[in-house]
């Protein structure tokens, strides 16, 4: 199949949008955080979302668990390190709410940003733990790694998941750990910043990675607020962290609630997805070259269907880790 690209506004898997999760009862009310107003989630993305954690539960993680929380004192430190921005209720309304310039997480939904399982399904134990522990780089968020015990953590943990009705069905304790990363490598950064352009990075982040790309002014997060893409010349961390690995499952995953999608399906491209004309609208001389050679050097749709599903996964790993060298190759520039 072909895609032409100046009919894409976005990669295959973006424009993803999750349902609107906010349990009855709880109506948005002036003052408070407001709930997304969203497009319900595509068919594909629950498809997709079902056979990874079928896949996740044939691979023995089912048999997994995380420590049993103690709910009491989950509590107790809910309302000692969170209670003032996200609310007693988990809403995000507490008292620091309006003080930060944008409504904190609203943890009755069930929708995280940073998380190992696919775009729109419930984060992991262990996603929602590294996030307690990490905080969130760039926010007001802050990790707990040294404030709080490890108890405590895992603690808060179980608490948050009863905020909302969403875990009451379970979810995953825990990924597998994405791949090893490959050395750096001038090859890998190279095909990484033609994968850039493939993916249409630039729309949102600019050709430079400034944060300038022409949908960046109207980008709006699933609560409708404004949204600004990340300026790899500017920062020099990451949301979910700053390790190849956090960013190659951010690149997989995607980050929910944002107009961040998931690479997941988009890097299985092949030469014959793209047309000439297409890839016109990419880039401009003497890049234009650069990235018409790039795609001639791919398999064709016939050859990558062709793959058995180890050489096929391979491949996704190496583009997915090239993209990852050349974004960290953008930071500070």
């Amino acid at each position: 199949m072909v895609y032409p690209l100046q009919e894409r506004r976005c990669p295959p898997m973006n424009c993803q949008r999750i349902q609107d999760l906010r349990p009855l009862g709880n109506s948005p009310t002036s003052g408070t955080a407001r709930g997304p107003q969203l497009e319900p989630s595509r068919r594909r993305f629950a498809i997709a979302g079902a056979i990874l954690l079928s896949l996740l539960t044939v691979a023995g993680l089912e048999a997994q668990t995380s420590p049993v929380p103690d709910l009491q004192l989950g509590r107790k430190v809910f309302r000692q390190a969170c209670v003032e921005c996200h609310g007693a209720k988990g809403r995000g309304d507490g008292a620091k709410a309006k003080k930060l310039g944008f409504h904190p997480r609203d943890l009755t939904y069930g929708v995280f940003k940073c998380q190992c399982t696919p775009t729109g399904e419930l984060p992991t134990d262990d996603d929602l733990f590294r996030t307690v522990t990490s905080g969130l780089l760039g926010t007001p968020m802050v990790g707990h790694g040294s404030t709080l015990s490890e108890d405590e953590r895992w603690a808060v943990v179980g608490f948050i998941k009863t905020l909302s009705p969403r875990f009451e069905s379970g979810n995953l304790p825990r990924c597998p750990p994405p791949p090893s990363p490959p050395p750096p490598s001038p090859a890998l950064v190279a095909e990484g910043k033609q994968i850039y352009r493939l993916m249409e990075c630039a729309r949102c982040h600019g050709a430079s990675g400034r944060g300038d790309g022409p949908a960046a002014a109207s980008l709006l997060d699933d609560w409708g607020e404004p949204i600004k893409p990340y300026n790899f010349l500017l920062r020099k961390d990451f949301k979910c962290g700053s390790d190849d690995r956090d960013l190659y499952r951010t690149l997989r995953t995607g980050l929910t609630g944002t107009p961040m999608p998931s690479y997941e399906a988009a890097l299985a491209f092949a030469r014959d997805d793209f047309t000439p004309e297409g890839l016109a609208l990419l880039a401009a001389a003497p890049e234009l070259a650069e990235l018409e050679t790039y795609v001639t050097s791919l398999p064709d749709r016939a050859s990558f269907q062709g793959m058995s599903s180890e050489a096929h996964d391979k491949m996704i790993v190496s583009r997915t880790y090239a993209l990852v060298q050349f974004l960290r190759s953008m930071l500070g520039r």
